[in-house]
């Protein structure tokens, strides 16, 4: 699912990563720099399985657990009103 952040969000890259925020609701999050990385792949538009295909090769791990990671941490995003779908 590609992602667009919600028209109420802010965000800004730090050392650790991307934090954002919604200025509506208040809700913020932080995320290390694999979720960032995850995070500005949805917003370009890349899917949950080429990303989860990258990172597994990247780093020798299983592609269903990094599948299941991104949905995760897209369903968060989802539900804190962050991000929306595009």
């Amino acid at each position: 699912m590609s992602l667009r952040l919600h028209p109420d969000t802010v965000s800004t890259s730090t050392e650790d990563g991307t934090v954002l925020l919604n200025k509506r609701t208040g809700h913020y999050w932080q995320v290390n720099l694999t979720g960032a990385h995850i995070l500005d792949r949805l917003l370009a538009g890349d899917t949950a399985d080429d990303i989860a295909t990258d990172i597994a090769a990247h780093y020798d791990i299983d592609t269903t657990h990094v599948r299941a990671d991104i949905t995760a941490l897209t369903d968060n995003l989802l539900g804190a009103r962050l991000v929306e779908p595009a």
